[in-house]
């Protein structure tokens, strides 16, 4: 059994990685920004005893740090991290606006910089950690202009920049034994992603499960896609 800790797991790819994580077995940690209001969290909870919901709002800092500064006073490991939580503007170059660019970026990246932070004591516990920052095709730079695609100018960069958080990161918690990865888990038919979308939710998830389980080992710092072909940053 392993600890899974998954922010943004309220809904969406988030709420379906706690599902299939739990059916598989595993305890999983699942933060959520307001657990009472967290309802398909609170039934899984019902059904799954080794599921635990915590506060966590991952563009606050007093919140992040209060979640896993708590889990370190009880010695507790996490195994798994996946830096879920994410927002979307859907907004072209022209239409973006400062302060949605701010705020998506104060989830997409500084969130999950914050939370890979905090983490780290919970993390080093474990005998194979392993940081999962759920990115994007879009998050690419070599890919763009290869899609019709458009919009969506600060999902883009805020992805982008997790990207380099995941390169980088690798290369600073190898001492620690500590690796970092990006996913992309396709294009989800979720609130983000829309109906149009290839993958039901479930069928992305799946996809990234078994991409984990058959992950080398020693992998770090690398992008890949939701079923296990590596991604040009």
């Amino acid at each position: 059994m392993k600890t899974i800790f998954i922010t943004g797991s309220n809904r969406g790819i988030g709420l379906e990685l706690t599902r299939q994580l739990l059916r598989s077995g595993n305890r999983v940690l699942a933060g959520s920004r307001d657990p009472e209001k967290a309802e398909s969290l609170r039934a899984l909870q019902r059904e799954f005893e080794q599921l635990e919901i915590l506060r966590l709002s991952v563009d606050q800092e007093d919140s992040v740090l209060s979640c896993f500064d708590q889990l370190a006073s009880e010695n507790r490991k996490v195994d798994l991290l996946f830096n879920n939580a994410g927002i979307i503007d859907w907004s072209n170059l022209n239409e973006v606006s400062p302060d949605s660019l701010e705020e998506v970026y104060r989830t997409n990246l500084i969130g999950a910089l914050l939370v890979l932070r905090a983490s780290l004591p919970c993390l080093r516990k474990s005998s194979d950690p392993l940081v999962v920052n759920l990115s994007s095709r879009l998050g690419s730079i070599s890919l763009r202009g290869n899609t019709q695609l458009g919009g969506a100018l600060a999902y883009q960069c805020s992805k982008a920049a997790l990207n380099m958080l995941t390169k980088q990161g690798a290369i600073d918690l190898e001492p620690q034994g500590i690796r970092v990865i990006s996913l992309s888990p396709g294009w989800v038919k979720t609130e983000l992603g829309g109906s149009e979308a290839k993958y039901e939710v479930g069928e992305s998830v799946r996809l990234m499960l078994e991409t984990l389980q058959n992950l080398d080992p020693k992998a770090s710092g690398i992008f890949l896609g939701e079923e296990g072909s590596e991604i040009s940053w």
